[in-house]
């Protein structure tokens, strides 16, 4: 795709959030992320597809092409990494009308401007699993719906998803991801030591590998303040 720098890449969202907001955009702002990093937080009005590996992104673009069909794709991904990829791909398929891509990422855009067009958190691969650079929280608790943002590993031995619990919930033994992990967990904890259950985790069986977008284009807070 073509590479926009931060500064590029703000005045074209400022421009597409002011036409959505009248119903005139001819632009997608894709988010090429994995869902639970967009969860957290993302550009105001952007499409994220609720994909659980960046690996999916190719068919998630297969199977929605005539979403893409003639539009203006603003792509962005965490460093621009990923965006390589995805744009390239994109591009291949020869429906869109132009691709960019946010040169260095939202990291590179945060410097650039901390409060700007992103608005929540930062998903991090690390053990902080977020950082900061505004005060909004734009995601909830799974289990009581208060805003938090900080995620966690499922409580349940054998899984690996991520969870937003809150640290009342927390409190109260609401640690796992889904009901099946947390009725698994309080199993393990009743048997012997090293004994594990291996059925399916229950967020894992519900998500589509591949979701496809019904609409001409889903977004995410168009026209948050």
């Amino acid at each position: 795709g073509i590479h926009l720098s931060p500064q590029e890449f703000h005045r074209e969202v400022e421009q597409y959030l002011s036409q959505a907001s009248q119903g005139q955009s001819d632009t997608i702002l894709l988010d090429c992320r994995n869902f639970y990093e967009s969860k957290i937080g993302h550009f105001q009005g952007c499409l994220a597809p609720d994909i659980r590996k960046f690996s999916y992104f190719p068919s998630y673009v297969d199977e929605n092409l005539e979403l893409f069909k003639d539009k203006r794709v603003l792509m962005y991904c965490t460093g621009g990494i990923r965006c390589e990829r995805g744009s390239a791909y994109l591009r291949s398929k020869a429906v869109c009308r132009e691709v960019y891509q946010l040169k260095g990422g939202i990291h590179k855009y945060l410097e650039e401007f901390p409060d700007g067009f992103y608005r929540g958190k930062l998903f991090v691969f690390d053990d902080r699993y977020a950082i900061c650079s505004n005060e909004d929280i734009i995601s909830a608790c799974k289990y009581c719906g208060t805003l938090w943002d900080q995620y966690k590993l499922c409580s349940s031995q054998h899984c690996r998803q991520l969870v937003l619990t809150c640290p009342s919930c927390c409190r109260k033994g609401l640690t796992a991801c889904c009901p099946v992990c947390q009725e698994k967990e309080l199993q393990v904890n009743s048997r012997a030591s090293g004994q594990t259950l291996k059925e399916e985790c229950e967020c894992t069986r519900r998500r589509p590998r591949v979701p496809i977008e019904h609409v001409s284009q889903r977004t995410l807070g168009v026209g948050e303040d």
